[in-house]
């Protein structure tokens, strides 16, 4: 199986929505995809890369720099997602292979406690649990 993987443009936007509906992220009107690609794909601060397989994106990711005042900056992967007709086909390792080998410095991810199939995926290929945390929101 040959796969491609690259930087998104906003033509993804469609492929990547459907893709995304997969793990239950709310699926975005086109528009509303089509807007946050256009501004992630124009972000100094955020990627989104593809996988393509015959031409079909069957998986992406996004990674975003994240800077922090009193500690070091870093990369994370805000989202990963395979659909799942290629899951266990090397589709999500490849991925995050290629920002790995193509970032310089620490790259984390953050997982929903309840996805522990996401925890295996990671710790298999190398990424090592350092903490736990609580996240709160307002508004």
């Amino acid at each position: 199986m040959k796969t491609t993987i690259r930087l998104a443009t906003e033509a993804d936007a469609e492929g990547i929505n459907q893709v995304s509906s997969y793990l239950g992220y709310s699926e975005l009107s086109g528009d509303e995809v089509k807007d946050k690609l256009f501004q992630m794909c124009t972000s100094t601060s955020d990627e989104v890369y593809v996988c393509e397989v015959s031409g079909k994106i069957v998986g992406w990711l996004h990674l975003f720099y994240a800077r922090r005042l009193a500690s070091d900056d870093f990369y994370e992967i805000g989202g990963l997602v395979v659909n799942p007709e290629f899951r266990g086909k090397g589709i999500g390792r490849a991925l995050v292979a290629y920002v790995v080998e193509t970032h310089k410095g620490k790259i984390r991810v953050r997982c929903n406690e309840k996805r522990l199939e996401s925890h295996q995926f990671y710790e298999a290929i190398g990424f090592v649990r350092k903490k736990a945390q609580c996240v709160f929101e307002a508004g």
